[in-house]
């Protein structure tokens, strides 16, 4: 992977400071002791952060990952991966969502538990919070249908199915789902990226103002 800096080290770095040359004594444990963007973003003002966050080739899983990139002066919520029907994600942990124009907290609890907490102080027409038990409910949903778990029958902002948490019966997790398993949400359902995520091809993620597409072109052999 080459960036603006021209150099294949496998490594990309996304940041928004155009004169910023680079600090010593990266702790993204990818092997660089000093990191310069290779691609400038057009943050707003107030966060003209030097760097952003990275793609990276992962050697144990030999796969691109990205991450935000970790700094006392960068930990606001401005990263956002979108999942499709080609990128559902498998719940092992806290997650923040992005579903129509409301934020959600998701958390697998134990014995499949699922927590799903509506962390917007408006747009509150169905229960703020609500613990799913997999043993009797396997899909939770939030949309505009009546019929859903979270339902925001009068928000244009949501599809009829925005999102869908499905248990997953062989790997015993839950999985989060961008519309339905038979069609994707009109907006998308974005994850706010607080760790790394594995690349796919066609991947989208956005800053602030800026929607980037991550393309992996085929080698030839």
């Amino acid at each position: 992977m080459i960036g603006g800096r021209g150099i294949g080290d496998g490594i990309t770095i996304f940041g928004s400071n155009p004169n910023n040359q680079g600090e010593e004594g990266s702790n993204m444990n990818t092997g660089v002791s000093s990191l310069k963007p290779d691609f400038i973003l057009n943050l707003k003002e107030k966060y003209n952060y030097p760097y952003v966050f990275i793609i990276y080739f992962e050697k144990q899983t030999k796969s691109y990952v990205i991450k935000p990139y970790s700094s006392k002066n960068n930990d606001n919520r401005i990263l956002y991966i979108k999942l499709t029907n080609g990128y559902n994600l498998p719940l092992k942990q806290k997650e923040i969502i992005s579903a129509g124009n409301i934020i959600f907290q998701v958390s697998p609890l134990e014995n499949n538990v699922l927590e799903v907490v509506n962390l917007s102080k408006q747009n509150l027409s169905t229960t703020p919070k609500q613990t799913f038990d997999a043993s009797s409910k396997k899909e939770v949903t939030i949309g505009r249908n009546k019929d859903c778990d979270f339902s925001f029958p009068n928000n244009k902002s949501f599809s009829r199915i925005q999102t869908t948490f499905e248990f997953d019966e062989e790997n015993q997790e839950w999985v989060i789902i961008d519309g339905s398993r038979n069609k994707s949400s009109t907006n998308g359902t974005w994850v706010f990226c607080t760790h790394s995520f594995p690349v796919k091809n066609k991947m989208i993620v956005e800053v602030l103002n800026n929607r980037i597409q991550i393309n992996e072109e085929a080698k030839e052999n």
